[in-house]
């Protein structure tokens, strides 16, 4: 059966993109599991069908949504640059679920609800209308996109290259058990003095699950330390401090470097930082969310990750 994108077979579609020399934003639906699901696609300049690209999916915190993010993110721009696909899928009720973690709620979600799935099944929809390139899937997402992304690298580690979780960690409770199925290329960015997900771990703010429990996450550091292990990363990391570009934000941050033989990890320590996206906006008031660091963005750190594994 032909699919259509208003009433345009996805033929000519093709066509159309490969003499388009503007981005394209392509916002889709897809039936998955029997649900309606949406997703937007960012296509770079001068994109063809006829040359296979990386693809990033940019996963929404709880409480957002896909149509919001490319403004929170500000991934397209480095996108166009660097000639990548850029994705934003949709969580229903505005929040991922993960099975053995639960979800979120808001508007009745659900743990039966598979996103799992329905991310594998917009990368065989990227691959085979797209050309994306299948060898090289990555994710990044703030707050639970962030959660989300470290879920992903665990379910779906044969299909993903690298992840970069923003202000994110794993509930304590699949601690223990996680992990990945070939050693994961990881950047973590978290901030020291964020409200919702805790630096020092616990059960932080607006994060409960489906029976109103607020998740008691691990520590950042000892998360880092995992995957360092995981990865067969040397320990002891090559620190870089990141230049106070803006010392009246309230934040100074540094960059942690742990070498492996197949894949590094790298974290970001913000100290002060907040529930924030480096470089990004103020989204909410700093008594709920805490400061924003000026002194460097985050999405040029996760496309200089993401490159460096081309």
């Amino acid at each position: 059966m032909a699919m259509y994108w208003k009433n345009v077979p996805i033929v000519i579609l093709f066509i159309l993109f490969a003499f388009s020399a503007q981005a394209t934003d392509i916002d889709k639906t897809i039936i998955v599991d029997g649900l309606k699901r949406q997703y937007l696609v960012h296509l770079p300049p001068g994109y063809t069908a006829a040359k296979q690209l990386p693809v990033i999916f940019a996963l929404h915190g709880g409480g957002g949504e896909y149509k919001g993010t490319p403004k929170q993110y500000n991934l397209n721009a480095p996108a166009d640059k660097f000639n990548f696909i850029i994705v934003y899928p949709n969580a229903l009720n505005k929040s991922w679920s993960m099975k053995g973690v639960s979800s979120r709620v808001r508007g009745g979600g659900s743990e039966d609800i598979d996103d799992v799935h329905f991310i594998s099944v917009l990368m065989d929809t990227l691959v085979r209308y797209y050309k994306a390139d299948d060898k090289r899937f990555f994710c990044t997402g703030i707050s639970r996109g962030g959660i989300f992304s470290l879920y992903l690298a665990q379910h779906l580690s044969n299909r993903i290259k690298a992840i970069a979780p923003v202000c994110a960690s794993i509930p304590l409770s699949i601690s223990d058990n996680y992990s990945f199925g070939h050693p994961m290329p990881v950047l973590m960015i978290n901030g020291t003095a964020d409200p919702l997900i805790l630096y020092n771990g616990g059960e932080g703010r607006f994060t409960p699950d489906n029976n109103g429990v607020q998740f008691n996450m691990l520590p950042t550091e000892q998360l880092v330390k995992k995957i360092v292990g995981l990865n067969g990363c040397n320990a002891q990391a090559t620190v870089y401090n990141i230049p106070d570009a803006d010392p009246s934000d309230g934040c100074t941050a540094a960059k942690y470097s742990y070498t492996g033989p197949n894949a590094d990890v790298i974290f970001i320590k913000i100290t002060g930082g907040g529930h924030t996206w480096a470089g990004g906006p103020q989204y909410l008031p700093k008594f709920i969310i805490g400061k924003v660091c000026r002194d460097f963005k985050a999405e040029d750190e996760i496309f200089s990750f993401f490159i460096s594994l081309k």
